[in-house]
């Protein structure tokens, strides 16, 4: 789910972009502006991504490691964790 919301607001970041950057060039009467507009939604939609995915991953664990889940011991819940 987590990585659903991250291309969705990326998605929305680069639209957002592309909008307020084609207003910025339509008030300075730059040509090409639709495409320059498209190039920094893309690389905003690119950066996104980028930058959300390897701020989620600094805290994930090593992919060799076993879940082991919580557990109910004498009536309290006792933490998961990750084993080697």
């Amino acid at each position: 789910m987590r990585r659903y919301l991250i291309i969705f607001l990326a998605a929305l970041t680069a639209v957002a972009l592309f909008f307020i950057t084609k207003y910025i060039l339509n008030k300075l009467t730059v040509k090409n502006s639709i495409f320059i507009s498209s190039l920094i939604g893309l690389l905003g939609f690119i950066i996104f991504i980028l930058i959300s995915f390897l701020f989620l991953e600094k805290d994930a664990a090593d992919p060799s490691y076993n879940y082991t889940p919580p557990k109910i011991q004498n009536g309290k819940v006792l933490d998961g964790n990750f084993v080697k």
